[in-house]
């Protein structure tokens, strides 16, 4: 927002006035922490997502501008506070910005009653029912971290990651800290293929790399696929080099928030499933989607709650009494 400020011989020059923090409600037992965590590791950053004690933030990019975004939550379940760095962006914008990537308005209740209604995996309900997927901001950035997760844990990916955050990103300060953003494509692109292979990529760079040039030439056309049919983003992805089955699938949840797909032919799913249903022996992907359709329409959610949980520890703390 600029104001004008009028001068004495009539001129005038814009004053950019700094917006005031502004709160966002979030579902019952909504833990921003847990559920970026989910995906974010909080001792490998920046990612350029950045965590501490009660807070989140980073930078985003909109139209050109770096906005930094702190969103800080007391405990789950109390209203988010954000507080953002000096911009051009409307309150609403910066509003919806953090309800689409936090998903906000996504409902879990009824994956939350199939598991409850399943001995197995009941006692996970109170630790995973404040959880929600944490999505990319854009499909771009979402698409590209789905590649560097291809055949690697997502330790590794988050490790690979901060590497290239660090050295194409220069840091904004905001609060007396660095917040860090997500690289663009051209800047990805102009990298230039060894670049990208210094931060531990290996033949992956090779995708990274084409997918960045694809983009930047704008010949790669992602933001239309938000809202797409799963059928239709496969058809349009699938061509392109080192993007398959499973990366069009996990890039439809995290990129554009298609929660009814979902990658059964993860190796972290399998295992899981194995280790509660089938006497800890790994299930095929097949094994896993016919196990997953006993928990009805919202089975791909109760999926996602068990990587979640899986990534968060929580079938460490507990194991219930019906686990083989």
């Amino acid at each position: 927002m600029h104001l004008p400020v009028f001068l004495p011989a009539g001129a005038f020059v814009f004053v950019k006035v700094m917006k005031l923090p502004f709160r966002i409600k979030v579902p019952p037992e909504y833990d921003l922490l847990s559920s970026v965590h989910s995906w974010i590791y909080p001792d490998i950053q920046p990612v350029p997502e950045q965590t501490g004690a009660g807070f989140f933030g980073r930078a985003y990019d909109f139209d050109y501008q770096h906005v930094v975004l702190i969103i800080r939550q007391p405990k789950p379940g109390k209203s988010l506070q954000i507080t953002h760095s000096s911009c051009d962006v409307t309150t609403k914008d910066l509003r919806a910005m953090v309800e689409r990537t936090l998903n906000l308005k996504l409902k879990v209740d009824n994956a939350l009653k199939q598991m409850s209604e399943d001995p197995v995996i009941a006692n996970l309900v109170p630790k995973v029912a404040g959880v929600r997927p944490y999505m990319s901001p854009t499909p771009f950035e979402a698409l590209i971290k789905t590649i560097i997760q291809q055949q690697v844990s997502y330790r590794a990916a988050n490790i690979f990651t901060k590497r290239m955050v660090l050295e194409l990103t220069k840091p904004v300060m905001f609060e007396d800290s660095r917040w860090y953003f997500f690289p663009s494509a051209q800047t990805m692109s102009n990298a230039g293929l060894d670049g990208l292979r210094e931060f531990g990529f290996g033949y992956k760079a090779e995708y990274i790399h084409n997918v960045a040039m694809l983009a930047a030439k704008g010949n790669l056309a992602l933001d239309s696929l938000v809202g797409a049919p799963y059928e239709e983003v496969l058809e349009r992805l699938k061509p392109i080099r080192g993007i398959g089955d499973w990366t069009v699938r996990v890039f439809s949840l995290a990129g554009l928030g298609n929660f009814n797909v979902f990658a059964y032919e993860d190796l972290v799913i399998q295992k899981i499933l194995g280790k509660l249903y089938n006497q800890g022996l790994r299930m095929t992907a097949k094994q896993v989607q016919e196990h997953a359709e006993s928990w009805g329409a919202s089975n791909t959610m109760v999926l996602y709650l068990l990587m979640c949980a899986e990534v968060l520890g929580f079938f460490e703390e507990s194991t219930p009494a019906e686990n083989p």
